[in-house]
């Protein structure tokens, strides 16, 4: 039995009833054109896909669509043909090979060899004319990352393609149910990837044309939420990578204390971000970093406390505590401001031991302001 909308318009109501597309070609072109129809919500992304990727050719062929999530996560698209088992067969075996095409690239042959060769081809849409490389598209997404963010985004993209833990997506009128075990059985045993079949659909009445698509096959709730091989630390590994007993406590107690305080400790592939929850937005400020020695991010190393401050701008009502914040840590002593765009005062294996109880006091003051302003 076909599916209905009921569609409630300047009060007229009428139903919109699903009726077949005169070609699979005709609905592949909606989505192509249209790709916020993906539902990255049931593939388990948040916020619309960014298209880096249309009829890009690879080794094994044209990829229908490619897309990059805000988490980094990329997202291959592949039509299937026709109705019959050995077109989904094909489809299936396409999209792998697309995969494994991708497989082990770097984020930089990525961006010149595909991105930005797909912002010149012509495909790309009006809201990324004049973009020239893959940070430039990123920026015109619509996410509103800040510098951190968005090194987090690449740093997720440089395990996906590392590992191929990609998103597979085929896309059809319908999708029998052989194909559906088909599905499952890849989702189940293969170690990373994960398959989608996501179902278009045409609806029509009252003069208008209407088109969705849902996920109809998807990993289970425990494959789904396994992102795979992740290349990140943890507090173990990292307090073992720092150098001096005395150091290495220091700083386990400072990681404690912004544990014990609420904050939010970001892991990354060589340290973390510490962050507090703040009332304009979803994601945390970070107010503090730790990285091991040799590694920097953005002109920081070691400990290093203080704020991005174009974050800050996106979280205007943490202004004020903020600023009181990073005075009083740049009165504690033996911090030293490196040539960076951060707001940040930075301590080494030397300075950081004394330093860290004034620095504990310093964020629990901020978290106290913060807290009590919420």
């Amino acid at each position: 039995m076909p599916r209905r909308v009921l569609v409630n318009r300047a009060g007229e109501r009428f139903d919109l009833v699903e009726t077949p597309a005169p070609n699979e070609h005709a609905l592949q072109e909606v989505m192509k054109v249209n790709p916020q129809l993906i539902p990255a919500d049931d593939l388990g992304l948040d916020g619309d896909l960014l298209v880096v990727g249309r009829e890009t050719s690879l080794a094994s062929g044209s990829i229908d669509l490619l897309c990059l999530a805000a988490s980094g996560d990329l997202v291959l698209v592949e039509f299937k043909t026709g109705p019959q088992n050995p077109d989904f067969r094909h489809t299936l075996a396409q999209v792998i090979d697309y995969g494994s095409d991708l497989w082990r690239l770097s984020v930089d042959d990525f961006d010149r060899g595909l991105v930005q060769r797909f912002l010149r081809s012509g495909h790309a849409p009006e809201s990324l004319a004049g973009c020239h490389d893959l940070r430039d598209a990123i920026a015109r997404a619509g996410w509103n990352l800040d510098d951190e963010a968005t090194d987090a985004l690449l740093e997720r993209l440089t395990d996906v393609l590392l590992t191929g833990d990609f998103h597979y997506v085929i896309a059809a009128q319908r999708f029998t149910e052989t194909m559906r075990t088909s599905l499952d059985y890849l989702n189940t045993t293969m170690r990373v990837g994960r398959f989608f079949l996501v179902e278009i659909v045409q609806l029509e009445g009252a003069e208008l044309t209407a088109h969705a698509a849902q996920v109809v096959a998807a990993p289970s709730r425990r494959t789904q939420s396994s992102s795979g091989p992740q290349i990140t630390t943890d507090e173990a590994r990292f307090l073992a990578s720092l150098d001096g007993d005395e150091y290495r406590d220091a700083f386990r107690d400072f990681l404690a204390a912004c544990s014990a305080l609420g904050l939010v400790l970001a892991w990354r592939s060589k340290g973390l971000s510490i962050r507090i929850p703040t009332p304009d937005r979803n994601e945390p400020l970070s107010i503090a970093w730790g990285l091991p020695e040799g590694a920097q991010w953005q002109g920081l190393r070691h400990l290093s406390v203080g704020v991005d401050r174009a974050s800050l701008e996106l979280t205007p009502s943490l202004t004020e505590p903020v600023e009181r914040y990073l005075a009083a840590i740049e009165a504690v002593p033996g911090g030293r401001r490196l040539n960076t765009k951060m707001s940040a005062q930075t301590f080494d294996a030397k300075t950081a031991p004394a330093a860290v109880p004034a620095l504990i006091d310093a964020i629990a003051e901020l978290v106290r302001e913060v807290q009590g302003g919420a």
